[in-house]
């Protein structure tokens, strides 16, 4: 198991590295405030559906503005998730950030989750997602719970 992790971070280390590219040079940031590096490692997975669908974007837009789609980041949030309680398995990590986002997945709120808390005013609501019964039930069962990005990818120049 240690050497699967390894051979993951290694991976996504070398995909995420500040190399140039057909479609630009890349580069990924974390929060100062992850010092485990199994959480770093869970925000690595997050942020790899993002760099996929960014890349890709800016081969076909090479001068536009990537504004991460909502089903990106449902993917990336979904792939943190999972990560983290693959290694959640065979190592004692707690993250009470991801703790809560999948309480919230587990009541079937995520959609609404992440549309609601991340969404840059471009998506758009084709699901009907009541923003008043969302934000009811996140008052009752996550009172304070504050949405939160700790990994982000950039395009550079």
């Amino acid at each position: 198991m240690k050497k699967a992790f390894l051979l993951f971070a290694i991976t996504i280390l070398l995909v995420f590295s500040c190399t140039s590219t057909g479609s630009g040079t890349y580069r990924l940031t974390f929060d100062p405030a992850i010092n485990d590096p199994f959480i770093q490692s869970a925000w690595l997975s997050y942020a790899a559906p993002i760099r996929g669908d960014m890349f890709q974007f800016y081969q076909k837009n090479p001068n536009g503005v990537y504004i991460i789609p909502y089903n990106v980041e449902m993917e990336a949030r979904n792939s943190l998730m999972d990560f983290y309680l693959r290694m959640q398995k065979d190592y004692k990590i707690f993250d009470q950030y991801i703790e809560d986002i999948i309480k919230i997945r587990e009541s079937s709120k995520l959609n609404e989750y992440v549309f609601f808390s991340f969404n840059k005013g471009n998506w758009i609501n084709d699901m009907n997602y009541d923003k008043t019964s969302y934000t009811r039930w996140m008052n009752e069962n996550m009172p304070g719970h504050i949405p939160l990005t700790l990994a982000h990818v950039q395009r550079i120049e």
